[in-house]
């Protein structure tokens, strides 16, 4: 499936988006529900809208809580606390029975594993940077063909994928466009969504995203006089953690 889409690049938002955090199911979507309710769709849509009327290109902006559920981080996050708390209860109560310190064992275990299951932050931080690319391009990769950026008549489908959790960014160009544009292309519209985060504007950083991906189209595929709008110009929205 992967051999079907030109891969442009992955960026990594390294930093702190803003003091709020941001992102990911019913639990954690809670916590960003903020950053969803704030992303000014209308605008976001009409972004499209203008930078679809100069190039023959499809723009389609996806924001998702989480690429992938990460249980497993749950389970490693429950045996941290279990750890954790088994050794406070042999250092801080020398005279603690065995059924005492498993009992902090069992409570370390239920703390652990609630804080990383609700948690955000702490889940972010059990999570490798390896792990957290794979899984944001894997679920670009299924976003493309959900979405039906590869039915474009000349193959020129661009999705821009947020992950809020990963706190990361990227763009897929399909093979009609990744054949005609250097490496490096899309790095613009990729530092304007990381930079707006950053400042916790990422309906500004969309839409200038937006804009700058409608400029490099219409340099290599300005609008032809049979165009039509082949996808819907929306902002897609995905507040539940991605399910295997």
């Amino acid at each position: 499936m992967d051999s079907e889409v030109g891969v442009v690049v992955s960026v990594v938002a390294a930093h702190r988006v803003d003091g709020s955090g941001c992102v990911s199911q019913h639990e954690i979507a809670m916590r960003y529900g903020k950053v969803f309710s704030r992303l000014d769709g209308p605008g976001i849509e009409e972004a499209v809208r203008r930078a679809e009327q100069q190039t023959s290109g499809e723009i389609v902006p996806l924001v998702v809580a989480s690429a992938d559920n990460y249980i497993y981080l749950d389970f490693i996050g429950a045996l941290i606390g279990q750890i954790v708390f088994a050794a406070l209860a042999v250092m801080c109560v020398p005279e603690a029975t065995i059924v005492e310190i498993f009992l902090m064992q069992a409570l370390g275990y239920m703390a652990g594993y609630v804080l990383c299951r609700y948690v955000p932050a702490c889940k972010r931080l059990l999570l490798s940077a390896a792990s957290a690319e794979e899984r944001v391009h894997e679920r670009a990769v299924r976003a493309f063909y959900e979405l039906g950026l590869y039915k474009t008549r000349d193959r020129t489908g661009v999705l821009i994928l947020v992950s809020l959790l990963e706190r990361r960014v990227e763009v897929l160009a399909d093979t009609g466009i990744h054949a005609r544009v250097p490496p490096g292309t899309w790095d613009g519209p990729v530092k304007a969504i990381v930079h707006a985060m950053r400042n916790g504007d990422l309906s500004r950083g969309l839409i200038t995203a937006i804009d700058l991906c409608g400029e490099i189209l219409a340099r290599e595929f300005p609008r032809k006089s049979d165009d039509t709008d082949e996808l819907p110009n929306q902002l897609n929205l995905d507040r539940e953690r991605y399910q295997q």
